[in-house]
C-alpha cells in the first residue's frame, strides 16, 4: 500500500480512535415522535415506522478522506441512548460522568424529562413485569444468577443494572447473537426484496391461518423496513453529489463523485462491484445495529467474488482492495456501546463483538481461504485497531500460510484473529438435526457463539456464576449476601460423609438453578417479538420474506433460541477436586474446619490455604484434577440440555464470559480452591486459575481437550504467551501445529495474549506512552487502558508461556 493510502488510514485513525465518547438523546426525541403518532399501531408497525424515522431525521455526513459512508450517531463517535432497553434515571448519567462519558448539560436535563413524560415500553421493564410475579426467579436474580443481582423495582430505576445506549440507524435493544443473510440485499437489492414482500402481502388470507395477521403486518413493516435502506442510500448519494459539486480539489471530488455513484446503487439494487458490495454491507451493518452482537459472518466468501471479478476487468488493484477494508475497519470503531454501572463492569473496556469469519470449509466440504481472508488479516495489521474481530476457522486442511499469515498478526499483540475448530462445531450442529451442508457454513456471532447466517439465532444468554450456586449450596440453600433463601437446602454442608454425596448434593443444587435459569431465558423469548420485534433483521433471514414472521416467532434449522453460559466452572471444579483430595482421600482436613477456614476466608489459616491453593488443578494435564472438570461439565451440559424454550427447540450449553468473572467474583465467598472472597474467578469457561497452569502451554491444551466440548456452543479459552515465544516464523509455525492438533482432536477455540507484565505494568503508570495497547479479554480485544482496574490487574495475572 503506498504512503498516500496509509496517510489517509492515519488520519482517519486519529478522529475515531478516542478516550471519551457523547452521550446522545436524538435517537431517543425521534423515538418518541413515533410512539406519539402511531400509539394505537401495532407494535411490529411503529417499530418499522421508527426505523424509517431514524433514517430519515438522523443527520448524516461525510468526513474527510473517507470513501465508505454512514453513521450512526448524532455526534462524532457518540452513543445513542436507547429508549428500547431500559431508562437512564440520573443516577445513572452521574455514573457515567464519573467514568469519562460526556453529555450536554440541556441534553442531561431534557432526558429526564423525556424519561418522565414518555416512559417508553421497553424490554426490561416487561421482563421485570414477570420476574417481580415469580418470587423463586426473583429470589435467584436477586443473588447475581445470572449477574448483575437486580435491584428493587422503583420508578425510573432499571432493576436489571441500568440501561443502554449505542449508536447506529436500527432497532434496539439487539440483545441477540444472529448472523443474517447479509447476500440478500447485496445480491439482489432492496427493491426487489420490496416486491417479493408485496406479492407475498397480496397472498395473505384469513382462512384459518393462526398468523395470518402478524404475517400481514410483518410484510407491510418488512416493506418500510426496505424503503427505508433505500433511502439511507439516497440520502449520502445527494450529499455526495452536493459536495462533489462544491470540492476544490480534482481527486477529491472524483472520489466524492464515486461515493454518489455508489450510494445511488445501492443497497437499492445489486451490487456490481467490490466497492458496491462493501457500500451495500455497511449500510446493513448500520441498520442492523446498535447490536456489539452483531457479526460480519463468513465476509471472505461472499465478498471474495466480487474482488476477483474486480481484479480480473481491471477495476481495483489489491492495495485499493486493502485500502477499503482498512477504512471498513475504522468505521466500526465508530459504532460502540455502554449500559448501566452493573452491566459495564461484565463489558469492560467498550466491549463489542464484530466477528468476521475466515477460513474453514465450503459447504462441500472444499477449503474456502480466499485473498480476500488474507486481505482482512492484513487489514488488521495495518491499522492496528481492536475492532473489527476476526476469527480463523481452523480444519485439518487449513493451508500453513494462513495460520502463518494469522499468526504474524497476533504476534503483534493485537489478540486476533481467534482461532476455532470446524470439528466440534460442526459436531454441536450435527448434533441437533442440523445437514452437515449447513453445519460447514457456520459463522460465529458475539464472542464465539456458533450460529448459520440467516438460519439459526440466539436471543437471551443468561451468565450464571457457578461458584455462587457453589456458595449456596454451602449456606443450605441460602444468598449469604441478600439473606433470603434463593436455593433449596440440599444438606448441611458438614455433616456429608463420603465425597460422592457431597458432590451429588452440589449437582442437585446446581440442577435447581439452571431449571430457573432456562425459565429466565424463556421469559425474554415471550418478550423479545413482543416488545422488540425487528422485521429487517426478520427480512434478512434465510426464507425470511417466505415465512413472514419475525425471527423469533418462527423456528429455525438451528434452533438455538436460548442458551446458559457458566461462569467460573473451573474454580468450582477445583474447589470439588480439593475436597476430595484434602477431606476425603487425605483426611488432612475436615468439613467442618474447611468451613470455619472459608466462613472467615482463611483468616488466621494461612497454611491450611495454601495446602487448598496447592491441591491437584486443572491446566496441568492432571488426570486426577480433569477428570472432574470434564465431568461436571458434563453433567452441566445434561442438565441444560433439559429444558425446553417456547420456540421447539432446547436450551443449549455455552461458554463464554466476557469480564463477567470479576463482579461475580466479588460477589462470591472464599473457595475451597485457595481464593479469598471477592476475588476474581477464572476467564473463560475452559481457561486455568491464572497462576495455577505450572507445567507449560502444552498441558493448558491437553487438559482442555479432557472436556468433551461437543455440546457446548462455545468454549471460550484464554492463552497468554511471552513475546519473547513468539520471535520467528518457525516459533509460529509451531504454535499453528499445536492449534491445529487441538482443533482436530475437539477443541473449540483459542485466543492468545503476545505481551509481558512489565509492558502492562508500564501502561498502568504512563497511560499517555500506551493509549494504542492493545489486549485480549474474553472474546474480544479492548484497548488496555479502557479496562477496569480489576480487569487489568486479571490480564496481568494471566501466566505468560513458552513453546
Amino acid at each position: 500500500m503506498d504512503q498516500k493510502m496509509l496517510d489517509r488510514i492515519e488520519r482517519i485513525k486519529k478522529r475515531v480512535c478516542v478516550d471519551r465518547y457523547p452521550i446522545c438523546i436524538e435517537r431517543y426525541k425521534i423515538a418518541v415522535d413515533v410512539m406519539a403518532e402511531s400509539k394505537n399501531d401495532p407494535v411490529v408497525i411503529r417499530r418499522a415506522k421508527t426505523l424509517k424515522a431514524y433514517v430519515e431525521r438522523m443527520p448524516i455526513e461525510i468526513a474527510d478522506d473517507e470513501l465508505i459512508v454512514g453513521i450512526g450517531s448524532s455526534k462524532h463517535m457518540g452513543i445513542e441512548i436507547d429508549p428500547d432497553f431500559g431508562l437512564w434515571p440520573q443516577n445513572e448519567i452521574d455514573a457515567l460522568k464519573e467514568d469519562g462519558f460526556l453529555i450536554d448539560p440541556q441534553d442531561e436535563v431534557d432526558l429526564q424529562i423525556l424519561n418522565e413524560k414518555f416512559n417508553p415500553p421497553n424490554f426490561t421493564e416487561n421482563i421485570a413485569d414477570l420476574t417481580f410475579n415469580n418470587d423463586r426467579l426473583l429470589r435467584m436474580k436477586r443473588a447475581g444468577l445470572p449477574f448483575p443481582p437486580w435491584r428493587d423495582r422503583k420508578k425510573g430505576d432499571t432493576p436489571m443494572g441500568g440501561g443502554y445506549a449505542q449508536s447506529g440507524l436500527g432497532l434496539g435493544p439487539s440483545l441477540i447473537l444472529c448472523c443474517v443473510d447479509y447476500t440478500m440485499l447485496i445480491n439482489e437489492g432492496a427493491e426487489s426484496m420490496i416486491e417479493r414482500c408485496r406479492e407475498k402481502l397480496s397472498e395473505v388470507r384469513f382462512d384459518g391461518d393462526p398468523n395470518a395477521a402478524k404475517r400481514q403486518r410483518f410484510y407491510r413493516a418488512a416493506i418500510m423496513s426496505l424503503e427505508a435502506a433505500c433511502t439511507l442510500g439516497k440520502r449520502y448519494s445527494e450529499l455526495a453529489a452536493k459536495m462533489a459539486a462544491e470540492e476544490k480539489d480534482p481527486e477529491r471530488k472524483k472520489e466524492l463523485e464515486l461515493i454518489s455513484e455508489t450510494c445511488a446503487r445501492v443497497p437499492a439494487k445489486p451490487a456490481r462491484t467490490f466497492r458496491e458490495a462493501l457500500q451495500c454491507f455497511w449500510f446493513q451493518f448500520l441498520l442492523l445495529s446498535p447490536s456489539t452482537t452483531l457479526p460480519g459472518g463468513r465476509f471472505d466468501q461472499y465478498m471474495n467474488p466480487f474482488y476477483e471479478a474486480d481484479i480480473a476487468a481491471g477495476r481495483i488493484t489489491r492495495d485499493e482492495a486493502l485500502e477499503l477494508l482498512c477504512l471498513l475497519r475504522l468505521k466500526d470503531m465508530e459504532l460502540n456501546r455502554t449500559s448501566g454501572v452493573q452491566n459495564r463492569k461484565k463489558n469492560s473496556g467498550m466491549a463489542k463483538w464484530h466477528n468476521f469469519i475466515i477460513g474453514g470449509v465450503k459447504p462441500d466440504g472444499t477449503d474456502a481461504t480466499n485473498e480476500v481472508s488474507y486481505l482482512l488479516l492484513e487489514a488488521a495489521a495495518t491499522t492496528k485497531t481492536p475492532h473489527h474481530t476476526l476469527t480463523v476457522r481452523v480444519y485439518e486442511g487449513t493451508p500453513d500460510k494462513l495460520m502463518l499469515e494469522a499468526l504474524k498478526v497476533v504476534r503483534m499483540g493485537l489478540g486476533m484473529p481467534a482461532f476455532m475448530g470446524d470439528k466440534s462445531y460442526m459436531n454441536t450442529f450435527m448434533s441437533h438435526g442440523v445437514p452437515i451442508e449447513d453445519a460447514r457454513d457456520y459463522v460465529v456471532a458475539g464472542c464465539m457463539d456458533g450460529n448459520i447466517p440467516g438460519r439459526s439465532r440466539v436471543g437471551p444468554v443468561p451468565m450464571v456464576a457457578i461458584p455462587i450456586m457453589f456458595d449456596i449450596f454451602r449456606h443450605q440453600g441460602i444468598d449469604r449476601n441478600t439473606g433470603t433463601m434463593s436455593g433449596i437446602d440440599c444438606g448441611k454442608f458438614t455433616e456429608f460423609k463420603s465425597f460422592d454425596e457431597l458432590y451429588e448434593a452440589f449437582l442437585k443444587e446446581m440442577h435447581y438453578f439452571v431449571e430457573l435459569a432456562a425459565e429466565d431465558g424463556n421469559i425474554m423469548l415471550h418478550v423479545l417479538p413482543e416488545i422488540t420485534p425487528d422485521p429487517l433483521r426478520s427480512v434478512l433471514m434465510r426464507g425470511g420474506i417466505d415465512v413472514g414472521l419475525d425471527l423469533f416467532d418462527r423456528k429455525m434449522l438451528f434452533e438455538n433460541g436460548a442458551v446458559i453460559n457458566p461462569i467460573g466452572m473451573v474454580n468450582a471444579a477445583d474447589s470439588l477436586t480439593a475436597i476430595k483430595k484434602l477431606v476425603f482421600e487425605d483426611k488432612k482436613y475436615t468439613l467442618q474446619e474447611l468451613e470455619d477456614a472459608l466462613e472467615n476466608d482463611w483468616e488466621g489459616r494461612e497454611e491450611m490455604r495454601k495446602d487448598f491453593a496447592a491441591a491437584p488443578k486443572y491446566g496441568n494435564n492432571d488426570d486426577y484434577a480433569d477428570s472432574m472438570i470434564a465431568d461436571i461439565y458434563a453433567k452441566f451440559y445434561a442438565m441444560v440440555l433439559e429444558n425446553k424454550t417456547p420456540l421447539g427447540g432446547v436450551q443449549i450449553p455455552t461458554g463464554i464470559s466476557i469480564t463477567t468473572h470479576q463482579p461475580t467474583g466479588a460477589l462470591t465467598g472464599a473457595t475451597p480452591d485457595g481464593r479469598h472472597a471477592g476475588d476474581i474467578l477464572a476467564d473463560g469457561c475452559v481457561s486455568p486459575m491464572h497462576g495455577m497452569d505450572t507445567c507449560g502451554v502444552t498441558s493448558v491444551f491437553q487438559s482442555a481437550l479432557r472436556i468433551n466440548q461437543d455440546p457446548a456452543m462455545a468454549e471460550l479459552f484464554n492463552v497468554k504467551f511471552h513475546p519473547s515465544a513468539l520471535k520467528t516464523d518457525e516459533d509460529l509455525m509451531k504454535l499453528a501445529a499445536l492449534i491445529k492438533v487441538y482443533m482436530c482432536n475437539g477443541g473449540k477455540h483459542v485466543q492468545f495474549n503476545v505481551v509481558d507484565k512489565e509492558t502492562l505494568r508500564a501502561a498502568q503508570n504512563e497511560p499517555d506512552k500506551y493509549r494504542d495497547l492493545v489486549v485480549r479479554i474474553a472474546g474480544y480485544s479492548a484497548y488496555f487502558l479502557q479496562l477496569s482496574k480489576p480487569m487489568q490487574e486479571e490480564v496481568i495475572a494471566r501466566n505468560e508461556h513458552t513453546l
